[in-house]
């Protein structure tokens, strides 16, 4: 696994309060990958677009250069949740990438850890080195990886329909839980059962659509629905696939399509 996995670490030692400053010094060390780009993006400008959506001038002013102790801890507990996950999965090549983390509005249900797959075999930890929890990060890895093996086998997230970013994201959720165990998300469990029943409902007509609108709508809250609803459909509708079909591995179950992991699943007959 040594040769496989690696891990950047991408914090700025140096202190400052000028947004540009720092993401530019956050993404200083990376360099361009025949397999993964900038980090997962294909120029180094776009990966500096993306990373400045989680800062902002106020935020910044909490960070503080990592410390030895901090890193080598972090770097065991990223390594040994990617360690159960090659006993599901095996992957050519993974690339993890961890960044400061400074949304306390999000703490409390993430554990002071966020994560993005943005490429196949990339993956991106956001993490508060004070506040972080150790279950918290080896639940966002695991998460995450999954995602990042779901892009070698399809196409990337923009051009994913509804239903391919419902199965995506239920995948995730339901492979962290039987490789690393821990409770149900809160995203996983924002519906019930009955209101999952009756979004899906309401969706049959939109499952193939691309609409960015719609996915945010659906994920992420918005008039008609929930916030979290896409993560708790998945997760329900995955969840009854592997009651249904426990003997598949999940080296099967990630080269197949979402329409066909959707059709095998139980929830929906019901």
């Amino acid at each position: 696994m040594t040769n496989i996995v690696k891990i950047n670490f991408c914090f700025s030692q140096n202190i400052t309060k000028n947004k540009k400053a720092f993401v530019g010094a956050l993404i200083h060390s990376i360099q361009p990958n025949k397999k993964v780009g900038y980090a997962g993006y294909l120029k180094k400008a776009h990966l500096y677009r993306h990373l400045s959506s989680y800062f902002n001038s106020k935020n910044i002013n909490m960070h503080k250069p990592l410390l030895a102790d901090s890193k080598n801890k972090i770097e065991k507990i990223i390594k040994s949740a990617v360690q159960k996950c090659f006993e599901q999965l095996s992957p050519s090549s993974l690339f993890i990438f961890v960044f400061p983390w400074f949304n306390a509005k999000y703490d409390k249900a993430f554990g002071g850890v966020n994560g993005f797959a943005p490429y196949a075999n990339t993956i991106h930890i956001f993490i508060s080195p004070a506040k972080f929890s150790t279950q918290s990060l080896k639940e966002t890895v695991v998460h995450e990886f999954n995602h990042a093996v779901f892009f070698y086998h399809h196409q990337s997230a923009s051009k994913l329909t509804l239903l391919e970013t419902l199965i995506f994201e239920g995948l995730a959720e339901n492979f962290r839980e039987e490789v690393i165990g821990g409770k149900p998300s809160p995203w996983s469990q924002a519906l019930s059962k009955k209101q999952c029943e009756l979004a899906l409902l309401s969706l049959k007509h939109s499952m193939y659509s691309r609409k960015h609108s719609l996915y945010r709508n659906v994920f992420f809250g918005g008039k008609k629905y929930k916030r979290w609803t896409g993560y708790s459909i998945g997760y329900r509708i995955v969840k009854s696939f592997r009651k249904t079909c426990p003997s598949k591995s999940w080296e099967e179950i990630m080269k197949m399509e979402s329409k066909a992991i959707f059709a095998m699943s139980s929830f929906i007959k019901k």
